[in-house]
């Protein structure tokens, strides 16, 4: 749509440019490139996935139902050669302040950056903290299924970054933000009877590397970052995105492993939440998880794109008997095709299978082996409204 506004409003000024009795190149020329910096500054997106999706649960009855799984709304622009802005809200998640950050988790980004050399870029405000994988960097309308890892994570918080730039095609980036958006108290509730108590400085330190070689084939988004979870309580998160990239094919290799002091991202202590209630604990201390995807596309054509993808997950609880070595192991397969029909629009209907099974040790009885099978009808659309 903007093109063809600046298209009309070129024209005009050409018809007053010619009126002249002596036109003069350097004045049009100017108000053309004001007008083309004037759209720069405000660039408007919608990001959209929607399906139909038949949803079959083990021992029930199947689901079929519209869904509108991802609904943002994005502004950012270019305010001038250095100064930069990014604004993005998901318009199906909660807007109420979080006790710690003061915003709603419904916003994603909400920073300026500084560009202050050619090398080196500040930003500063809520942004996503700068962890390494592909499918965590991908934009989430184009996400058919999360690993539980990512769905678990809180990624988008306060904080700084410095984006290094030493060479072309190989960026670091060094974080400090907030680890969480509320304090732990108003997540958790009262955690002193398991010697828990606040951190006066309840930071996540991350280092990121992207990396690009051999022409774009071989790329890589790795990071390492801790996190400090609560007084002289610490975890760690190591993330490794590997990616093979050829002009019709692509293959992606992503390894996430998080040691947590405490059980941030919360799925093992969902699943413990008997063993915590008899013990008179809310959350789970020492865990480990692991996530590998394997994942991927081709494209026959400009048009298609035909995908599969694997997932493996585990989660262990240190020192506490039956769910120490692997009690939970999560399987994740699924594949589809992707039609693009226009060039010049990232439109994308898709046509997905997505399956999920969990698998528990057998020594805790009241966690049972359960599955899951989806179909989706769908479409993804980033519209760009102005």
């Amino acid at each position: 749509m903007k093109k063809y506004i600046t298209a009309a409003v070129a024209t005009l000024f050409s018809i007053g440019f010619y009126a002249q009795d002596n036109p003069t190149n350097t004045d049009f020329e100017n108000k053309i490139s004001s007008l083309e910096r004037y759209n720069d500054q405000l660039n408007i997106y919608f990001h959209i996935q929607s399906s139909f999706d038949a949803v079959a649960k083990e021992n029930e009855d199947t689901e079929m139902a519209f869904k509108a799984r991802q609904f943002r709304l994005e502004i950012k622009g270019n305010l001038t050669d250095k100064l930069s802005y990014r604004f993005r809200q998901r318009l199906n998640k909660p807007t109420n302040p979080q006790s710690l950050d003061n915003l709603g988790k419904a916003t994603d980004y909400m920073y300026v950056a500084y560009k202050a050399t050619d090398k080196i870029t500040l930003i500063t405000g809520k942004q996503r903290q700068a962890w390494g994988g592909f499918e965590f960097d991908m934009n989430a309308i184009n996400v058919h299924e999360y690993s539980d890892f990512i769905n678990a994570m809180d990624n988008s918080m306060m904080g700084g970054t410095i984006i290094y730039t030493p060479i072309k095609n190989q960026e670091f980036q060094f974080q400090v933000t907030n680890n969480r958006n509320s304090y732990l108290e108003d997540i958790y509730g009262d955690l002193s009877e398991q010697g828990i108590e606040q951190s006066n400085s309840p930071l996540a330190y991350i280092v990121n590397w992207n990396g690009n070689f051999l022409n774009k084939r071989f790329q890589t988004r790795w990071a390492y970052g801790i996190q400090t979870e609560a007084k002289d309580n610490y975890s760690t998160m190591l993330t490794m995105g590997t990616k093979f990239n050829l002009q019709q094919f692509q293959l992606t290799l992503d390894y996430m492993n998080a040691d947590e002091k405490l059980d941030r991202l919360g799925i093992a202590t969902k699943d413990g939440a008997e063993w915590l209630k008899q013990n008179n604990q809310k959350i789970f201390q020492d865990v480990t998880y692991n996530s590998v995807i394997l994942k991927a596309e081709y494209q026959p054509t400009p048009e298609w794109n035909i995908f599969a993808k694997g997932m493996y997950e585990t989660a262990s609880v240190k020192d506490v008997e039956n769910y120490d070595d692997d009690f939970r192991k999560a399987y994740g397969y699924m594949g589809g095709v992707e039609f693009i029909p226009f060039k010049d629009q990232d439109l994308r209907i898709f046509l997905a299978y997505v399956g999920r099974k969990y698998v528990y040790t057998e020594s805790v009885p009241s966690l049972q082996d359960y599955k899951t099978d989806r179909v989706s009808l769908g479409v993804m659309y980033r519209i760009r409204a102005f």
